[in-house]
């Protein structure tokens, strides 16, 4: 019994002498175990972290791709739209040279439009698809030339001020077309009727006697310091200062993207339509882009 004591009293005392003697190395192993497992435990942390910042950039990355792709393919499209439409620009000023190029197998429509607008004589007149010029083989009688473009002599000294202000604003325009008698556009637009049949030639000719050209109070800008014309013109300086500052001169664009069941034809950038300043103006201020909205009259299709 004394010998059993006496075992366990030693052992107890081997152990307290063990652990003293060892207490620092203990301490030691203790800190490294602990200090491993921070580490790992900071490390997966890590890698879960910088694994879902990965993920979240790539995400943005595809959505970003994604973006841009749309954006390239809205960009091919309209570029394509305008390329078509300078195309028929391009013919119909050439038919304008040469009009016997025209088959003339369309009739000019017959208008039963009457009330607001129709005076042609004034730059307030509404010419659309629904609203002819009456009558329909009128031709101004106070044409004049100015910066190449034949216009009515209304609109003369605002063009002419308009012009001034682009250039000195280093912008400069050119006139890619204006005034075109009705005789003009029989031959342009049967042309395209022949080429596109009716409704075609619809979509981006007016049919006699139902084209502003004819009033004498709209133009066709271009760009006069690059090879850039009707297809682009929407992408130019010129084009922005237009947009800024043409309705102090009284002029409008006349056809925006968006607006094509309003006005019953394809966005133009190039065209632009005198309506003089004071309506120009208003309607800027009302950001009103369109006369039928304006006038509170009917367009569209004819």
């Amino acid at each position: 019994m004394l010998y059993t004591s006496y075992m366990h009293t030693s052992r107890r005392r081997s152990f307290w002498r063990f652990l003293r003697r060892h207490l620092l190395l203990i301490v030691i192993i203790i800190s490294l175990v602990a200090a491993s497992l921070i580490t790992i435990n900071w490390f997966t942390n890590s890698i879960n972290t910088l694994t879902a910042e990965r993920q979240a950039e790539s995400a943005a990355e595809l959505a970003r791709l994604d973006a841009e792709i749309q954006e390239i393919v809205e960009q091919r499209a309209e570029e394509e739209r305008l390329r078509k439409l300078a195309e028929a620009k391009k013919t119909a000023e050439e038919v304008i040279r040469n009009p016997s190029q025209a088959a003339q197998t369309v009739d000019a429509s017959s208008c039963n439009v009457s009330g607001e607008r129709t005076d042609a004589t004034q730059p307030s007149v509404l010419v659309n698809k629904k609203h002819c010029i009456q009558p329909l083989s009128y031709a101004p009688s106070d044409l004049v030339t100015v910066n190449g473009a034949t216009i009515s002599a209304k609109a003369a000294d605002d063009f002419q001020a308009l012009f001034a202000a682009a250039q000195a604003a280093g912008q400069p325009l050119s006139v890619t077309s204006s005034y075109r008698s009705y005789s003009t556009q029989v031959a342009t637009y049967n042309y395209w009727v022949s080429i596109s049949g009716a409704s075609g030639a619809d979509e981006y000719s007016a049919r006699p006697g139902y084209s502003e050209h004819q009033t004498g109070f709209a133009v066709d800008f271009a760009n006069s310091t690059e090879s850039c014309s009707l297809d682009c013109f929407g992408t130019t300086p010129q084009y922005s200062w237009l947009q800024e500052n043409a309705a102090t001169y009284g002029f409008i664009q006349r056809y925006y993207a968006g607006k094509e069941n309003v006005t019953g034809y394809m966005a133009e950038e190039w065209h632009y339509r005198y309506v003089g300043p004071t309506v120009a103006l208003d309607m800027k201020e009302k950001g009103i882009l369109t006369l039928e909205e304006y006038w509170g009259l009917p367009g569209g299709d004819y």
